[in-house]
């Protein structure tokens, strides 16, 4: 038995560090920023600064798992990754720790992520790789997920530092049984690196990536003028008979692009809604980490539950529609989320839109990477891995940043409507009040926007007080509402490319992908 599932339960261990890692240290900003004596935002640019190296590095991982062989990056991944998390638990100050968790963590999470699904594909066929798939899929998605708890227990009742010495138990499990992996060798011939490649497409991702996260639109341009002229060089390499870093068929293949955007939108969805709930329940309800990780269970354990299902459904049922279902479900659950907030709302009120939204997930996400994968030639699955995890990489940050820029520009927007439209405020103050309600929302907690408005008011009556409060409360409502709105419009477009997925079953034909 072990023998025979050894390799999944070693890179399952690899992928469960990696997927918490996004999300674990979310619910303890505070925490980080009181202990190591910095700013909050200074915590905030580590945090994507992990998305970043990640997204920048996952294309360089898969070309030199190909040239150097998929088993020996990925050990050199996980050890680079092990640095990374020591470093980052014994860090002093903020510096030590972005270079521990953002830099270093994210380089070795870059190297093992396209070895992750080469050993899957290449260990698996048929039926045991719609289970390897399965499970994969279920800690990616489900790790992410439950980082906030995780990280909420060590901060809240031990420290967050033990969230980065947890994980280093966990790359010497890896380590140790780093025996049972098998993967493809080094190339006989061994191809040169494209530098040229490695430089535009880097800088491309660093720029587009860094300028969705600070919602700048000219680095934005940046960065999709030099993946352009990174797919250029590409084709100029192909046709000189030069090695590229990826295959230019690849970008061509219907299939493979088809089900790589279809995820990336999940993606985006999902970096959306473990950033955005969160804030409002943190700030809106007073709850704390602990119990923010707890309020998001009933979406990790719907999608735990048909990620399995799915797995013994895709032997008679195709997975485009499967993909299909599972997207229509996450459209009714944001919808039914999104009217579900109200100011008068539990922590508990959100549990059945999370769970259907994780029915949905469960269903689109359990197979949709092995069709996709399924999709490239044999020889370019490490290329192919590289590419499908940068683009589930780009749409997690999106959603992240780009979707939680949008709820505070809401917020913002909600507080200046609701203080202007106000019929017990003074007209002669309006202003003043405008300004300090939108500076003191930019700290994004609820305790501190509400002393410096009793502390700046000073001798305001109890109802201008309660006015405010009101505002405040109805704006976060407000910009929750009309953000899970736009969810599920994204998701919408994300069902329309799911409707040119490949009709095919995952059933064992003895062919070499598994597939009819």
């Amino acid at each position: 038995m072990m023998k025979k599932w050894g390799v999944l339960i070693v890179v399952s261990l690899a992928v469960f560090i990696i997927a918490i890692d996004t999300t674990m240290m979310s619910v303890a900003i505070t925490a980080l920023a009181q202990d190591l004596d910095c700013q909050i935002q200074d915590i905030q640019m580590a945090i994507a600064l992990y998305s970043l190296v990640m997204a920048a590095g996952m294309l360089v991982g898969g070309k030199l798992a190909t040239m150097f062989g998929t088993r020996r990056i990925f050990l050199i991944g996980i050890i680079i990754y092990g640095i990374g998390t020591v470093t980052a638990a014994l860090a002093p100050d903020v510096i030590v720790l972005t270079i521990g968790w953002s830099v270093i963590e994210g380089v070795g999470a870059a190297l093992m992520m396209p070895a992750v699904l080469s050993f899957l594909m290449a260990t698996y066929d048929s039926k045991d790789r719609v289970r390897a798939f399965a499970v994969y899929a279920a800690i990616l998605v489900g790790g992410a997920a439950i980082g906030p708890i995780i990280g909420g227990v060590f901060t809240t009742y031990i420290s967050w530092r033990w969230a980065f010495g947890m994980e280093a138990f966990i790359v010497a499990a890896v380590l140790a049984n780093s025996r049972f992996l098998v993967g493809q060798e080094k190339a006989e011939k061994r191809p040169r690196l494209d530098w040229g490649g490695v430089a535009l497409s880097s800088a491309g991702l660093v720029f587009l990536v860094a300028g969705v996260i600070n919602v700048n639109t000219p680095r934005m341009i940046i960065g999709g003028v030099l993946l352009l002229l990174f797919l250029l060089w590409q084709r100029r390499q192909e046709r000189r008979g030069n090695e590229t870093l990826v295959p230019t068929s690849l970008f061509r293949n219907r299939n493979f692009m088809t089900g790589t955007s279809t995820n990336l939108v999940i993606q985006l969805s999902i970096g959306a809604i473990l950033f955005c709930i969160p804030f409002f329940l943190q700030t809106m309800l007073h709850a704390n980490a602990f119990d923010t990780g707890l309020a998001v269970l009933p979406l990790t354990m719907g999608m735990l539950a048909l990620t399995f299902v799915t797995a013994r459904l895709v032997t008679r049922i195709k997975i485009k529609y499967l993909t299909i279902i599972g997207i229509v479900i996450m459209i009714a659950g944001t919808i039914l989320v999104a009217n579900l907030f109200s100011p008068g709302m539990t922590v508990m009120s959100l549990t059945p839109g999370f769970a259907l939204i994780g029915i949905g997930m469960g269903l689109s996400m359990s197979q949709i990477g092995n069709l996709t994968l399924s999709s490239a030639k044999p020889g370019e699955t490490n290329e192919a891995s590289g590419l499908h995890n940068t683009f589930l990489n780009l749409g997690r940050s999106i959603g992240t940043a780009a979707v939680g820029a949008l709820m505070l520009t809401f917020f913002l927007s909600g507080l200046v409507g609701g203080i202007d439209n106000s019929a017990v405020l003074p007209q002669h103050d309006k202003n003043e009040l405008t300004v300090l309600l939108t500076d003191s929302s930019k700290h994004m907690e609820l305790k501190e926007f509400e002393a410096a408005v009793e502390e700046k008011l000073g001798d305001y009556p109890d109802e201008y007080i309660g006015e405010l409060k009101g505002i405040g409360a109805n704006a976060a409502v407000d910009s929750m509402r009309t953000t899970f709105y736009i969810l599920a419009g994204i998701l919408g477009g994300g069902l329309v490319i799911s409707l040119f997925l490949p009709k095919r079953k995952l059933i064992d034909t003895g062919s070499e992908t598994g597939l009819i």
